[in-house]
Formats: structure tokens, sequence, C-alpha cells
């Protein structure tokens, strides 16, 4: 776990109120999901962290290792835009809008997800190096494309489908092919692939 943020969410699902020096002493330390279970406990009582605060934080950690997508030969391919938007979940609550980027090795298994552009977004002006340049760190050789229309309607603007073709061609260039781009709201989503946009 790292950012800015995440003091006060952790904060917030294990019950500490006012001082929050105890919780980011424990994640400066790391590992909240690598850790063994005793070591974290004990960790986390040191940090002033009460009984009932621990077993919350022991439950986040259960939770966050049973959904963390392993970046090796366990993680399930994606093969429908229906398994892909399983991925991009969050994005269907935000009342922002969010462009995001699944990252595929070449059996098309997540090796890595970002949101590489949030609030106030001009889907024109995205650059090709926010969408591609983790794909070089992940070693990714296909790409899922997302962002999310606030609005309700997962219509694709012209906007859209031009950015997908400028990003589709520039991934080409690069190696990396883009297998969809789903424009995603609270209650419909919408496959460019699916709908012969892509």
């Amino acid at each position: 776990m790292s950012g800015a943020d995440e003091p006060g969410l952790l904060a917030t699902v294990v019950g500490q109120r006012g001082d929050l020096s105890g919780v980011k002493a424990l994640l400066a330390e790391g590992g909240i999901v690598e850790r063994p279970v005793v070591d974290l406990r004990a960790s986390a009582r040191r940090h002033g962290l009460r009984a009932g605060q621990v077993r919350r934080l022991l439950a986040v950690r259960e939770l966050a290792r049973r959904w963390h997508i392993p970046a090796d030969s366990a993680a399930p391919a994606i093969t429908s835009p229906r398994e892909a938007l399983l991925q991009f979940q969050d994005l269907r609550a935000s009342p922002k809008e969010c462009f995001a980027v699944l990252y595929l090795n070449t059996r098309n298994q997540p090796v890595g997800c970002e949101k590489v552009a949030v609030g106030g977004l001009n889907v024109a002006a995205l650059q090709p190096r926010e969408v591609f340049g983790p794909a070089l760190t992940f070693g990714a050789a296909a790409v899922i494309l997302a962002h999310n229309h606030p609005s309700g309607d997962p219509t694709p603007s012209p906007e859209d489908l031009a950015v997908t073709r400028h990003l589709q061609e520039a991934g080409r260039l690069l190696g990396v092919e883009v297998l969809d781009h789903l424009v995603i709201c609270s209650e419909r989503f919408r496959s460019l692939r699916e709908s012969g946009a892509l």
C-alpha cells in the first residue's frame, strides 16, 4: 500500500480516530499483504492499535490477499469484455471521470491495472506515454482501455473514438495491442470492440 490518502483510508477501516501517527508508522513499514500475520499483528499492537482494530486490519489484509491479481500463470485470462469489466468496478461508482488501463501478458492474463487520468478528463488530450509507459514496466503485450461516463450514458463520443484509434496506432508502433476500450457507467457499459468501433 502506498499513497497520500492511505493512512486515512486504513484509519477509517480499522476505526482509528484522531492521531494517525500509529497507522502512518505501520504503513511506512510496508508489506501489509505480504507480511506474516504474526508479524503484522505484533507491529500493529506496537504502534498502538487495539485488539479490535488489529482484527479489522487482519480482515482487510485477508481481503486484499484474496483480491490481489497475481502477475504469474495463476491469473485467469481475460476472454471477454464482461471479464474485463470486473477489473474496472471502481469506475462504475466514480463521480469523476477516470481513464484506466488493464495491462495483460501474452496469455491475456492481468499483470497490472492503472488509472492514468482522474477528474477533469479530456480524453482527446490523453497522451500515449501515459497509457503505454506502465506497459513497459509491467512487460505487457496488450492493454484494455476503460473510462467512465458519470452521466450514465455509455455511448462513446467522437473524441472517445478518435483517442481509441490514436492509441491503437501508438500501440502498434510499440508492439502493444489495444484489445478493447470500455465506456463504463453505473448500470451499463459499452465495448468498442463488440460494437465494431475497434
